[in-house]
């Protein structure tokens, strides 16, 4: 009998957070980077941590507020003067909106677009270097069951080109990743 109790109220949790709107989700994703600018940075590897937040359910879409946190590593650099490699990490962060397109579909299609902030940190000086960010891309959730999805996602945060060599870079650099993870709704 109690261990009738116990199954029914596991169940029945189950059911009611199920029932009640999923308004809340965390994306966690590892992928690659390519950097394409003055300052042009090669490949790396990449992990993003997204949770977001729903704000209007439309039924046909689903309109969320975000904050991606993305981090690369093993990051480098070769500097024009031949045998010179900066080594250096990459943090991003940029609030923005996402708009998901067909939310009850096994597939649902998104888009994003964002604004925020890039930390540049040399890895063989301690040096730093901050920029402005544009985020913006599109990706899809894979439904495994309501409240868990395979994420599939192309990024780019376009910034500033970090000043952390000699001679300094100007201009804006794409920092484009494709990532691949898992979503979890509550």
């Amino acid at each position: 009998m109690k261990r009738y109790v116990w199954s029914l109220a596991f169940i029945l949790l189950f059911v009611v957070a199920n029932g009640v709107a999923q308004r809340n989700e965390i994306g966690a994703t590892v992928g690659g980077q390519l950097v394409f600018g003055s300052y042009d940075m090669g490949y790396s590897g990449i992990f993003q941590l997204n949770p977001a937040h729903r704000i209007l359910n439309a039924k046909l879409a689903e309109a969320y507020v975000e904050v991606p946190l993305a981090w690369s590593f093993n990051d480098a650099n070769i500097d024009p003067v031949p045998g010179l490699r900066d080594q250096y990490s990459a943090f991003y962060v940029a609030p923005g909106v996402k708009l998901k397109v067909l939310p009850q579909f096994p597939v649902s299609p998104y888009g994003f677009v964002g604004v925020g902030l890039a930390r540049f940190h040399d890895r063989n000086t301690g040096d730093a270097s901050y920029a402005s960010v544009i985020d913006y891309g599109a990706g899809l959730d894979w439904k495994l069951a309501p409240f868990l999805s395979v994420r599939t996602e192309l990024r780019d945060y376009n910034s500033g080109a970090p000043d952390l060599a000699y001679p300094l870079p100007l201009g804006r650099q794409q920092n484009v990743m494709a990532t691949i993870g898992v979503v979890a709704r509550f």
